[in-house]
């Protein structure tokens, strides 16, 4: 116990650290975003750096000190050599973990839960165990989380467990009697599995449903990855944690929001343009109830003699409707609203658009050597290699 105690204040001071060094990194970054926005906002979100939390317990053969063990990220399919794949600050297990959390609160009781739905259930029993950490108390449990659909059921032995996936971990330390006599760990893949979720960020309910085929989950259908050369067997292809459907479709809603607009007036340019097509009228989102214009803007290419939408498609609408913007931005492909619901063809938008049109967007081929993926081979590179030199993931010599 005293070992543990010693590696957690380790483990804290070293977090410390680098929580000193992040925060100085982002005020350098956010100091130049402010300028660039003339305001502070920039600078604000720049250095929210989550400070480290004592309740965030070292995991052995973590190499990234992410609080997920190297063995974890690998059943999951993180990054066990980046421990904060989606640039935010905050380390990704801790990140999952209060995802995981607000699941678990979500989800329905035994008692009320439809048939086939996930559900919670937790058994009263006498006694109180003390977190060691914050000195919380709390009744000592036990609970499940049950899938009946994919017939798995994940143990909490204690209510000690949520007290600490709420303060980002996974990892819990607590006792009845004398400190310490209540430890573990939630097993992290079969937990994930259960509450079907892999990614901590929070979705958002423009995010429809596909009802047809989609491998691995990400809210491209198996066909559109094919015929768009993604994979349709992992569900990050860029490896920051957010399903490549949702960041597809905000990257081409971003990429459209900035090509020119023609109005038929003058010479036609000779870049990827957009050509508007007014109309009377507004229709509704059905998700947030905004009120968009109802008409959109056809994308040409001219340069590929491509257009979206195609005249020559009989599925095809007449122009792309201000209202799938709306939704792409919010990481839908899909659209529902009082005029227009369906689906972009995103094979032909990302064709017309020339995506990927820079480097870091969804499909981007990267060198073998290009190790910090800024599609270049240089020194930069070479400091990252540099850096890892005669690390070691040999377990026996953790």
């Amino acid at each position: 116990m005293r070992r543990l105690r010693r590696a957690h204040q380790k483990f804290l001071r070293e977090q410390a650290k680098k929580h000193k060094n992040l925060k100085q990194k982002a005020l350098a970054t956010g100091a130049a975003a402010a300028i660039a926005l003339g305001s502070g906002a920039g600078l604000h979100k720049a250095i929210a750096a989550v400070p480290p939390d004592q309740h965030h317990l070292p995991v052995t053969q973590d190499y990234d000190t992410d609080l997920l063990s190297d063995s974890e990220e690998s059943a999951i399919g993180y990054q066990p050599f980046e421990g904060d794949q989606n640039k935010n600050l905050v380390q990704d297990g801790a990140e999952l973990a209060n995802r995981c959390a607000a699941i678990i609160d979500n989800l329905p009781w035994r008692e009320e839960a439809l048939p086939g739905q996930t559900y919670k259930q937790w058994w009263p029993q006498m006694g109180l165990h003390t977190c060691d950490i914050c000195g919380a108390t709390m009744a000592m449990g036990p609970g499940v989380v049950v899938n009946p659909k994919l017939g798995i059921t994940v143990d909490f032995p204690f209510n000690l467990t949520l007290h600490y996936l709420e303060h980002g971990s996974f990892s819990y330390l607590g006792h009845y009697g004398v400190p310490g006599d209540v430890e573990g760990r939630i097993d992290v893949p079969l937990l994930l599995r259960a509450l079907e979720n892999r990614f901590p960020y929070e979705p958002n309910e423009h995010q429809l449903q596909l009802y047809t085929p989609d491998n691995d989950g990400d809210l491209l259908d198996d066909n559109e990855e094919l015929k768009s050369n993604l994979n349709m067997y992992d569900a990050d292809q860029d490896d920051d944690i957010t399903p490549d459907g949702i960041k597809l479709a905000k990257q081409c809603a971003k990429v459209i929001e900035e090509l020119p607009v023609w109005d038929g007036q003058g010479q036609e340019p000779n870049e990827i343009y957009v050509f508007r097509l007014e109309c009377d009228g507004l229709e509704q989102c059905d998700i947030c109830g905004q009120w968009i214009h109802m008409c959109g803007g056809k994308i040409v290419n001219p340069k590929l003699g491509l257009n979206y939408p195609d005249a020559n498609d009989p599925m095809s609408t007449e122009f792309l409707p201000d209202l799938a913007l709306h939704y792409m931005s919010h990481g839908s492909f899909s659209l529902a609203g009082s005029d227009h619901t369906g689906r972009v063809n995103i094979p032909l938008l990302m064709q017309v658009l020339e995506m990927p049109q820079q480097c870091g967007h969804l499909g981007t081929i990267y060198l073998p050597g290009d190790f910090n993926k800024d599609c270049k081979e240089n020194f930069s590179d070479f400091a990252d290699f540099a850096n890892k030199w005669l690390e070691s993931t040999d377990p026996a010599e953790q």
